[in-house]
């Protein structure tokens, strides 16, 4: 399965982000949400997900549904 998102743990981003790295990665996600307004798609703020580590029990479970949808792979 190719990488498609970047997810980091906001407690990680918190704990282990300095004040000015993390106003930084605010000044990444806006652009990245300005860029895509300019192209004519919502920002990537507007989206919400869904996220499990790959490593829970019920993942192949969570995989076989993905692909019956189209939505792995």
């Amino acid at each position: 399965m190719k990488r498609k998102y970047i997810v980091h743990k906001i407690e990680d981003v918190q704990k282990h982000l300095s004040m000015e790295q993390r106003a930084q990665l605010g000044v990444i996600g806006a652009t990245i949400d300005s860029r895509r307004i300019n192209a004519g798609k919502a920002p990537a703020s507007n989206n919400s997900y869904i996220v499990i580590n790959t490593d829970e029990p019920y993942t192949p479970q969570i995989v076989e549904i993905l692909k019956r949808y189209g939505h792995w792979g």
